[in-house]
């Protein structure tokens, strides 16, 4: 049996499949992640100096975002070390450097010392 995904309804027409015109021009003009003239609020900064970077450099927030990095010693052309982790070519235990996010290890320190606290204080 074929699977219709959450929610289709039987016999229900599937997508049309969007020219790559029509799918360019929709994700063009669909703001950058989520941003549009009508939102005042700006978020996800490494997505709108992706955009900057990525297309023709006429995102103004991009560039903006970009001079402000510079701005404060950030390598932002590169370096002779900063493709390694892009690289397929360069192994891990050989790179110089390896970049490590610490967001969701630090969410999930502080989420476990919450529920430890939480523990304790029902103990007392």
């Amino acid at each position: 049996r074929k699977r219709t995904g959450a929610g289709a309804k039987s016999g229900a027409r599937p997508p049309r499949a969007l020219s790559r015109e029509e799918l360019s021009e929709l994700v063009l003009n669909s703001g950058v992640a989520g941003q549009s003239p009508s939102k005042p609020e700006v978020k996800c900064l490494h997505a709108q100096l992706a955009d900057h970077l990525c297309r023709d450099h006429s995102n103004p927030l991009g560039e903006a975002i970009l001079s402000g990095v510079a701005a404060r010693g950030v390598a932002v052309h590169g370096d002779s070390q900063c493709h390694q982790q892009c690289d397929c070519g360069v192994a891990r235990e050989a790179a110089t450097w390896w970049y490590t996010p610490v967001k969701n290890k630090q969410k999930l320190f502080t989420r476990l010392e919450r529920r430890k606290q939480r523990q304790v204080a029902r103990l007392e």
